[in-house]
C-alpha cells in the first residue's frame, strides 16, 4: 500500500543512492506541451543534502527539457524502482531550480574535480511530498554497468573548447549548446548563460569513467557476444571499490537522521 511523508524518512535515503538509475519527470504549463521524463545513469549523479533537498548533476543531451520546464514552471519529479531485492518504487515530488555551468552556485556544487565531461548544470530540487510504493510489478533486472559513449562523446567537444583560443570552439561543448539547448522542443528557452562563459570547462581525468565515484575505483570489463566473444564496443564498467567522500558523509547524514528520529520516538512514547 502507498504511503506519503513530507520529507526523506531517512531509511529510505541509503537506498536512494544505491540506485543507478532514476528519472526526471518535467511538463510545460501548456496544456499541448510535451511531458518529458529523463533518465539519469551515471555513478553518483544524485545527492541528498538534507530530507527536503536533493540535486543532481546534468549532463549535456541532444534535448533540454528539462531546464526549460524548470524556467517556466519549477515543477519536478523525480522516481526510482527497485530492480533487485524487495520491490520498492519511490517518487520525490519537488520545486527545482537549474544552475548553469559557470554560475556561482554551480561552481559551489560541481568541483572541476567531480565535474563529469559535458556537465551543464547543477538540478537543486526541494521536495515538498515522498510517496512509496509497492512496485511488485517492476520486472528484476541484473545491472551489468554503465555505458561510456555520452561522456567520450563529450570529453572530445571540450577538447575542441580547450584548443580554441576564445574557449569556444567550432566543434566545441559551447557551440553544441548554442546549437541544440538553447530550447525546448516546444519552444520554451533552455540553457543560456553557460555558452557564454569564458572559462574552459575542465573534468578530472578519473571523471571521465562512467562508473568512477569520488576516489572510487573501476574495473573495466568486455559484455561477451553470443559466440563468447568481446565485440569491439560491448565496454561496460563494473562497480567496485570504495565510496567516495561525499558519498559516505551522505551516508552518514542519512544515519545521524535515523537516530534522531529513533530519539523522538523514544521521547515521545517515554511522555505517553
Amino acid at each position: 500500500m502507498g504511503k506519503f511523508y513530507d520529507s526523506i524518512p531517512p531509511e529510505l535515503i541509503p537506498w536512494l543512492l544505491k540506485q543507478e538509475v532514476f528519472w526526471v519527470a518535467t511538463a510545460p504549463l501548456n496544456p499541448e506541451g510535451h511531458v518529458n521524463v529523463s533518465p539519469k545513469g551515471v555513478r553518483d549523479s544524485l545527492h541528498v543534502v538534507s530530507p527536503t533537498r536533493v540535486w543532481y548533476q546534468d549532463l549535456t543531451g541532444s534535448g533540454i527539457e528539462t531546464i526549460s520546464h524548470l524556467r517556466e514552471n519549477g515543477r519536478v519529479t523525480l522516481m526510482f524502482s527497485a530492480f533487485e531485492g524487495p520491490p520498492r518504487i519511490v517518487r520525490l515530488f519537488g520545486t527545482g531550480t537549474y544552475h548553469e555551468f559557470g554560475s556561482p552556485e554551480y561552481d559551489a556544487l560541481i568541483t572541476p574535480e567531480t565535474r563529469r565531461p559535458g556537465s551543464r548544470a547543477a538540478i537543486v530540487i526541494d521536495v515538498h511530498k515522498v510517496g512509496s510504493s509497492c512496485g511488485y510489478a517492476v520486472p528484476y533486472y541484473e545491472f551489468k554497468g554503465h555505458r561510456q559513449v555520452l561522456l567520450d562523446y563529450f570529453a572530445k567537444r571540450e577538447d575542441a573548447d580547450r584548443a580554441d583560443p576564445n574557449a569556444h570552439g567550432e566543434k566545441g561543448l559551447k557551440a553544441y549548446w548554442e546549437q541544440t539547448n538553447s530550447h525546448s522542443i516546444d519552444g520554451l528557452p533552455g540553457i543560456a548563460n553557460a555558452p557564454k562563459v569564458e572559462r574552459m570547462p575542465q573534468f578530472r581525468e578519473e571523471m571521465r569513467r562512467a562508473d568512477t565515484s569520488e576516489n572510487g575505483e573501476v574495473q573495466e570489463n568486455r559484455a561477451k557476444s553470443a559466440n563468447g566473444s568481446a565485440g569491439a564496443n560491448s565496454t561496460v564498467l563494473i562497480k567496485t571499490g570504495a565510496l567516495g567522500r561525499k558519498r559516505v558523509e551522505e551516508w552518514a547524514v542519512a544515519f545521524a537522521l535515523g537516530i534522531v528520529v529513533a530519539a523522538v520516538y523514544v521521547k515521545v512514547a517515554g511522555a505517553v
